[in-house]
């Protein structure tokens, strides 16, 4: 009776030591990690309860993309009618007016009805205003879609792509109303052209349009 009474005992023993075991390894056991927390604690301030994720890197990716030109400049000359003619350093995608605005302003005797003053200026543009005289008594074509420009060396019997007006344009083989206002308009979205072969990539404009115009056009 004894030894049944030690083995019940023992047992008994065994049992309770495995019971304070698994009792003191569920207690010393880390909590789970709980998303759901977290999550609350982010979206602190944020009265629709949504995490809001702010992806700087693409944030600043697109920021500097649409930003990239404001830290262009250009060298123009203005000269004729204007108070201060000189040279000047002005911003990517400056118009004439901003041009004139620095130069001082008109002079009395500018003839302002020939001048585009929403016309976009390019680096190395030499931009003219005429005097009243001078559109009256020249040949100048007193348009007010166009501000004479010396930039394009049209001295030499070359068209300067980068600058030429879109009645210039219109002079080329081949090239009508809407495909000089392709020209014009791709070169202002791309900053100008850097090579002749670039207006391949001009709808309605190939190898051989080009061909037929090449000596006749420059880039500068």
């Amino acid at each position: 009776m004894d030894k049944k009474e030690k083995l019940i005992g023992s047992i008994v023993m065994v049992v309770g030591c495995l019971i304070f075991l698994v009792v003191g390894y569920f207690s010393s056991k880390p909590k789970a990690y709980n998303s759901d927390n977290v999550f609350k604690k982010q979206s602190i301030g944020n009265k629709s309860g949504e995490v809001i994720v702010n992806n700087s890197r693409d944030s600043d990716n697109n920021s500097s993309k649409a930003d990239s030109n404001d830290y262009k400049t250009i060298i123009v000359e203005i000269k004729g009618q204007v108070r201060k003619p000189n040279v000047y350093e002005m911003k990517f995608g400056s118009r004439v007016y901003e041009l004139i605005q620095k130069a001082g302003g008109y002079t009395p005797n500018a003839d302002t009805y020939s001048v585009n003053g929403s016309m976009k200026l390019n680096d190395e543009d030499c931009i003219v205003i005429y005097s009243k005289d001078e559109m009256k008594n020249s040949k100048i074509p007193n348009t007010l879609n166009r501000v004479h420009s010396t930039a394009g060396s049209q001295e030499k019997g070359k068209i300067n792509i980068n600058i030429a007006t879109k009645e210039e344009l219109k002079t080329l083989s081949g090239v009508g109303d809407v495909t000089a206002q392709k020209i014009i308009d791709y070169r202002e979205q791309n900053g100008g052209f850097s090579s002749i072969n670039e207006l391949t990539k001009i709808n309605r404009i190939g190898e051989k349009t080009v061909a037929k115009f090449k000596d006749k056009i420059e880039v500068r």
